[in-house]
């Protein structure tokens, strides 16, 4: 059974009301090389920033991966709000030491205060912080879900564009080993004619001409590349069947389909073959660019 690929781009947002407080949770996934985790939590979740990232690792495998928890009380909640007092005395003797600095004789009003966002923070409640943490966890895990749907229904659109193009590369192939057959017969021939163009057919050693033959079938042969071509054709659709985390092998196999098109590149003047080869290239290359996003 064919397993889910994964793209390493996507967001997922979650909202959850406990009691008058609202918590937000914010996934944004976007492509790394590795898992990399950038977490912001309030005052209240920061002791659970381990386990925040815990769980992430437990959803998700590679990419750069953002995550925002926040929380909100409702306006109707006030009389949970109390004033944060170290923070007001600490805004209060910052803007005394710039009256000071700037000659300023107007005394701090409550107006000046008020331009800060933390002059307010929650009624401790322990109850209440409890019911929060829990709550953040399981929405945390839902937005988490939402994220992978979403990475999910985006990983099978690069499926099926990677089946598309690897069926495409594999008639190139296919048309390429046909060209192939007649590939050293053709570099003979042309050595023969620039032979005939030096000197008279008479004086030509047939027995050397024949061994120049052996030697250039030798080396413009490439049906060996023709068949390792197919082979990682082969490997290729067979790793996409086995699902996400599988990025890192299907880059790998690319650069060896690259490695095998620019070798036949390579032992081939034929102008069919060079313009398949051409034409693989560019497939190989957009395979490639789609991998990238591939967890």
């Amino acid at each position: 059974m064919e397993k889910a690929i994964y793209s390493m781009t996507g967001f997922a947002a979650r909202k959850s009301l406990v009691g008058t407080t609202e918590i937000s949770a914010e996934v944004r996934s976007l492509n790394s090389r590795y898992l990399e985790m950038y977490v912001k939590l309030p005052p209240l979740f920061r002791e659970q920033e381990d386990a925040v990232k815990e769980l992430i690792r437990q959803k998700l495998d590679r990419g750069k991966i953002n995550c925002t928890i926040t929380l909100h009380a409702k306006e109707d909640s006030l009389d949970t709000l109390q004033v944060n007092e170290s923070s007001v005395k600490n805004y209060t003797q910052l803007l005394n030491d710039v009256r000071r600095v700037a000659s300023i004789e107007k005394p701090v009003e409550l107006s000046d205060l008020l331009q800060f966002k933390d002059l307010f923070v929650a009624k401790e409640d322990d109850e209440l912080g409890e019911l929060l943490r829990n709550k953040m966890q399981d929405l945390l895990a839902e937005t988490l879900d939402g994220l992978n749907e979403t990475r999910g229904r985006e990983g099978e659109n690069l499926k099926n564009d990677l089946l598309n193009r690897l069926e495409a590369i594999a008639t190139l192939n296919a048309e390429i080993t046909d060209l192939g057959k007649d590939n050293a017969r053709t570099e003979f021939n042309k050595l023969h004619k620039r032979l005939l163009s030096m000197i008279e057919e008479q004086k030509i050693d047939r027995n050397r001409l024949e061994m120049e033959l052996a030697l250039i079938s030798d080396r413009v042969d490439i049906s060996e590349e023709v068949v390792r071509m197919t082979s990682h054709l082969d490997q290729f659709k067979s790793n996409l069947a086995k699902g996400s985390p599988i990025g890192k092998k299907l880059n790998f196999i690319l650069q060896e389909m690259h490695r095998e098109a620019n070798t036949i590149s390579s032992k081939s003047s034929l102008i069919e073959i060079s313009k398949r080869i051409v034409t693989v290239k560019e497939e190989i290359e957009r395979m490639r660019e789609q991998v990238q996003n591939i967890e």
